[in-house]
This record gives structure tokens, sequence and C-alpha cells, in this order.
């Protein structure tokens, strides 16, 4: 046995559609997985279109979440319904699996959603405090140097504005969801500043990943990516345990994953379109 693939920790990317258009049939058939609570909120979206994709992103979630838990049994029957996950939150609004199904499924999750693409991460473990992903697409109106000196460490701001400019947007959006993905990972929203831990990307090293799906995507995504905890005295500590990974899909999109664990990842990528998502209803 390849000792390196039994102790690896198999995360599942999915990168869902949001954009093509559902019908009122559709929308109906969707909402029936819902709880009431949900579909309220929901339905709190005032523009049509943004009420369209909250209702996608809660039901990617559930019919995804139902797709793993039926991989891991070994009666796919016995795999927890789309309509029967429940979700708490915690104190700074993250969510999670409610006990019964986190302690049914050993299942934990994160998502984020930017202009067309929702980005989903399951997998395997027991402390929902330990992964968080972000996607970003790059906005040409953004007044980036504003920012910098807002949210980004000394050390950031730096390697960022020693790029030639026209890397610097880049750059800018490659921190912001890595910083991202970490505040969510950690579950504590902006109580924990921008400024207290901070990301050196010099010795990334990247390898190609495929989502394999209805319109297949290919994506870069780097490790190596190097996390470090801001001392007292601004020195950089290393934060023990933790691995953060930066990706790109097109050139649009970048995202980001940080998990808090020693065991090599291995990818399981897939691409998601709408009428996958209708196959689980």
């Amino acid at each position: 046995m390849n000792t390196s693939l039994a102790s690896s920790l198999p995360v599942n990317l999915y990168l869902c559609e949001l954009s093509q258009p559902i019908g009122e049939d559709t929308k109906q058939a969707l909402r029936q997985w819902l709880p009431q609570d949900e579909r309220n909120k929901v339905d709190r979206y005032l523009q049509p279109k943004a009420r369209e994709k909250a209702l996608l992103v809660r039901c990617y979630l559930r019919a995804l979440l139902s797709e793993v838990d039926a991989r891991q049994q070994a009666d796919a029957s016995l795999a927890i319904k789309p309509d029967a996950w429940r979700f708490d939150y915690l104190e700074k609004g993250k969510p999670v699996l409610a006990s019964d199904c986190a302690e049914r499924s050993g299942l934990i999750f994160n998502l984020s959603h930017s202009g067309d693409y929702l980005l989903l991460a399951i997998t395997q473990g027991t402390d929902a405090l330990a992964l968080g992903v972000d996607i970003e697409r790059k906005r040409q109106n953004t007044n980036i140097h504003a920012i910098l000196n807002h949210y980004f460490t000394p050390q950031e701001t730096q390697a960022l504005l020693a790029l030639p400019q026209h890397q610097q947007r880049d750059r800018f959006f490659d921190l912001w969801a890595l910083k991202e993905s970490y505040i969510k990972a950690k579950g504590m929203g902006l109580a924990l500043s921008l400024k207290s831990f901070y990301f050196e990307l010099a010795s990334m090293q990247s390898q190609t990943l495929s989502f394999v799906g209805r319109e297949p995507q290919t994506a870069s995504i780097a490790q190596s990516v190097s996390l470090f905890l801001q001392g007292d005295e601004g020195q950089g500590i290393p934060a023990g345990q933790w691995q953060s990974w930066l990706g790109q899909l097109e050139r649009e999109y970048r995202f980001a994953l940080s998990i808090k664990t020693e065991r090599e990842i291995t990818w399981h990528c897939h691409s998601v379109g709408i009428q996958q998502l209708l196959l689980s209803c």
C-alpha cells in the first residue's frame, strides 16, 4: 500500500455554475429542499437574479454534501438526502453542519461565491474551524492602493509594491483571497485583524488542477504559500500545521483554500452545472 496516499486527506473541490438562468418549475423543485427559515433568507433578496443565486448556492451545497456522503458509504442509499441536511451558525456567522449531520457524515465544508461561480470545499474532519475557501473576481475599479495600509501587513505591502505596476492588481486579489480563506477557516470574521497574519508568495510552486464535469475547467494551483502570524515586535512567526493554497481560474478569477492539517492533500475537483444539480431533485 502507498502509505503517503493512505495518510493523505481527500479534499473535494467543486466549481459550480451560477450564471445560467433557471425556470420557475426548477426553482420550485429546488425550494422543496429548503426548510422555511432558509426559504425566508432567499426571499429577502430584492433582485430576482440575487434570489436565484442564493437559492442555487444553498441547493448546490446540499446536493454535493449528499454526493460526497454517498461515495463514502458502503451503501449509497444510507447517505443523507439533500433535504435532510441541517446547519448551524457559529458566533461570527460561519455556517457549519448541525451536530447530528456532522456526527453522521464526518464531513466539514466551506464555500464562497463571486460573479459566475460558487466554490465549495468538502472534506473529512471533526473541527469546523479548520477549513476556509474564497473565490475572487478581479475588479478593475477597486482602488487597491487605498486598501493596502488598512488591511495588509508591511511585509505584504512591500512585496506587492516591489512588483511591476501591471502585476500589482493581480497580487492584491491573490493576497485578498488567501486572507479571506484563512479568516473563514478561523471562523472569527473581522474580529481577527487582517494585519495579524500575512502571506509570502515568493516560493510558490504551481500544479495543474482539472475540474472534471459537464464543462471541464483547468486551473493552476500553487502550494508553498507561506503563512505567518505577526509577532508583537513585527516579526513573522510561522503558522504551524496550516496549509494555504492559491489557485487561478481563467484570467479573471482566483481562489484560495486554507486548512489546518499536516496531512498531504489529494484533490478531487469537479465542475458542476445546473443540469447536474437537477439530477438530485
